[in-house]
């Protein structure tokens, strides 16, 4: 009797062991996309930015004017904020932005990177 519940109660430690391994490595898995994905909006702020910069002065040479370039970079923001306000509420605007984003951080499959 005393073997079957030392077996069991190693049983029990094993599995244990085991879940808290895969809990682990999925919460780790799961971090290391979102540090990715952290880098690659920083990455992407920093391109948009400098840019952003280039075209402001590329506008300003071909208008002869400065604040002309940097205005009319402006107005191609405002569209686009203007274009994203309006469809801030759009569902498949939403169900694309969540499947995409739910596609990359929380990849459990049974797949070993």
């Amino acid at each position: 009797m005393m073997e079957i519940i030392s077996t069991l109660k190693k049983l029990i430690e094993v599995r244990f062991n085991i879940i808290k391994s895969e809990i682990t490595d999925q919460i780790s898995s799961m971090a290391a996309r979102v540090g990715v994905l952290v880098m690659m909006v920083l990455s992407a702020s920093f391109i948009l930015l400098f840019g952003s910069i280039s075209l402001a002065f590329y506008f300003s040479e071909i208008y002869g004017s400065s604040s002309v370039g940097f205005l009319l970079l402006t107005g191609i923001y405002l569209a686009l904020f203007i274009v994203l306000y309006l469809l801030r509420n759009a569902s498949f605007f939403q169900k694309l932005l969540k499947n995409s984003l739910s596609k990359y951080v929380f990849l459990f499959d049974n797949k070993k990177d």
